[in-house]
């Protein structure tokens, strides 16, 4: 259909001489009323909600599949790559706190917001009819949530498939909270696996239990050094992170901080490939280009599980621009893994951290060279990370008294 823009863009005499004759049909032949759809009732997105309760808060979180959002709404929000989260919050603490939209998506979108985006093809008073529909539809943010009080409504963030955590942060007066959910979106199952990964990938009676630190850095630093790019084939990159935690306690610190699951290519250790894969996304501007790859190890330190990963940049990072620069990684891995723990402490979600050896040290000036894509120099350590706080600020955090990183940084360049 021609929009209004379209047709005042075309400038013609015909055109001009129609404006003169009369504004009312050409606003008829360019201009639509926007039909305000029956309101759903919320019921159905009730009964599949995911509902967590802490501190007297209850939670509940529930994503439309595509055709509910738009017989909801009326409009096709999916098509901009807008994702509607319906949200329901109990309050039954003796404290009045808001809800802030921006834990769940620091690029969310408001409601008139949204609204505008899908006026261009409608009549002013179809615009009007649309915003009023979209405010009442959605959770206001701005107001307190007494004592006793239950609000709901959705909330607009950026569509990511699957975007599987949603971090609730509440703020009270000289008091704050943040209660995190893994809500799965119907129609997609990429990252399932991430979510089950515990109990998919190892049973119970397959981990060993590690209670002490001497013995996690000793089990941490005999791990396989590096991820090879096919299965059984010569051993590529190393494994450079490790992250002590639950997909919940991981999941909203990646979150808080632009990280999303998203398909990678295959990278092989512990004879599969990686079970999740993750990059920073933006899109509005240029993430840091890393890209994390994550599998789950047989172990478990004070009944976290403890995964392993391969953190690294392509070349020439943000300003890669062929197809081949892309492909090739950075060679020094290092800064890509020291990049990713010093964006994780702003999550205030980190306990402690820590180095170990276990890579194998590649001095910069004898860098490996795996294969064409694939050139390498590292200090030879992994990065060490435990999650489960909750609002850490950064001189509560403490650390595993193993490697020195410094000590490490100057041998690498001998």
């Amino acid at each position: 259909m021609m929009t209004c823009r379209g047709i005042i863009g075309v400038r013609s005499k015909t055109v001009m001489s129609y404006l003169a004759a009369g504004t009312l049909l050409l606003t008829a032949a360019c201009g639509s009323s926007f039909h305000r759809p029956v309101l759903v009732d919320d019921g159905f997105l009730r009964e599949r909600a995911i509902t967590k309760t802490e501190d007297d808060i209850r939670v509940s979180a529930a994503v439309p599949s595509a055709g509910e959002a738009r017989s909801a709404f009326g409009i096709d929000l999916s098509e901009r790559g807008i994702q509607p989260l319906w949200l329901e919050i109990e309050n039954g603490t003796n404290r009045p706190f808001i809800f802030l939209p921006t834990g769940l998506d620091p690029e969310y979108f408001a409601p008139l917001e949204v609204a505008f985006l899908y006026g261009d093809d409608l009549t002013e008073e179809g615009r009007a009819t649309l915003a009023e529909h979209i405010k009442e539809l959605s959770f206001d943010s701005r107001k307190l949530i007494y004592p006793g009080e239950t609000v709901s409504g959705f909330v607009y963030v950026n569509r990511f498939d699957p975007s599987l955590v949603a971090e609730v942060t509440l703020i009270g007066r000289k008091w704050s909270d943040r209660i995190a959910l893994l809500v799965p979106v119907p129609g997609t199952v990429g990252g399932q696996l991430g979510v089950d990964a515990a109990r998919q990938v190892h049973s119970d009676d397959e981990f060993t239990e590690i209670d002490d630190e001497a013995t996690l850095r000793a089990a941490l630093a005999e791990l396989a050094c590096c991820a090879a790019r096919e299965k059984g084939s010569e051993e590529t990159l190393p494994l450079n992170l490790v992250l002590i935690g639950t997909v919940a306690e991981l999941g909203p610190a990646f979150t808080s901080r632009g990280y999303r699951y998203t398909p990678a290519s295959p990278l092989y250790a512990f004879g599969r490939q990686q079970d999740l894969s993750g990059h920073r996304t933006s899109r509005w501007v240029a993430p840091q280009p890393h890209t994390l790859r994550f599998w789950l190890t047989p172990l478990r330190y004070r009944g976290k599980p403890i995964w392993v990963g391969q953190v690294s940049s392509r070349r020439g990072g943000r300003f890669a621009g062929s197809v081949e620069e892309r492909q090739r990684i950075e060679p020094d891995v290092d800064e890509a893994r020291n990049d990713l723990i010093q964006d994780l402490l702003y999550s205030q979600s980190i306990r402690k951290i820590g180095f170990v050896t276990g890579v194998g040290r590649v001095a910069a000036n004898r860098q490996e060279q795996k294969s064409d894509s694939f050139v390498f120099h590292t200090d030879g350590l992994r990065g060490v990370i435990l999650f489960g706080g909750k609002d850490v600020s950064l001189a509560m955090i403490d650390f595993f008294d193993w490697e020195n990183l410094v000590d490490h940084y100057w041998q690498k360049t001998e």
